[in-house]
């Protein structure tokens, strides 16, 4: 009894999962596929362009050095930060007065 349930599970399951997809199927084809071209549409002329058109030529250059490149993109003095700031107490300001700085730069412990 058990083998005949088996088909009739697998054909009520196929069913189940059948009948909601066809019902998503479009009934025709949409009217933009099957109509015909139309020759009164204008259509601009072919024209060459060239593959490389547009594309930028990059040759090899010498290696330059890498700390004028880095002087030449740094922000000049007084332009910004607080190296341009004197007269100005920075102790008094909020986080700028830590222990072990004596004023200087931090030099990572070296």
């Amino acid at each position: 009894m058990l083998t005949s349930l088996r088909p009739a599970v697998a054909l009520t399951a196929l069913a189940l999962t059948a009948l909601p997809l066809a019902a998503c199927v479009p009934t025709a084809a949409p009217h933009w596929l099957v109509a015909p071209a139309d020759p009164a549409v204008a259509v601009r002329a072919p024209r060459y362009s060239a593959v490389t058109a547009g594309v930028a030529r990059y040759d090899v250059v010498d290696p330059k050095d890498w700390r004028e490149l880095n002087r030449a993109v740094t922000p000049k003095s007084g332009s910004g930060g607080m190296e341009g700031m004197e007269g100005m107490d920075h102790s008094r300001m909020p986080g700028m007065n830590m222990p072990g700085m004596g004023g200087k730069r931090d030099t990572g412990g070296r």
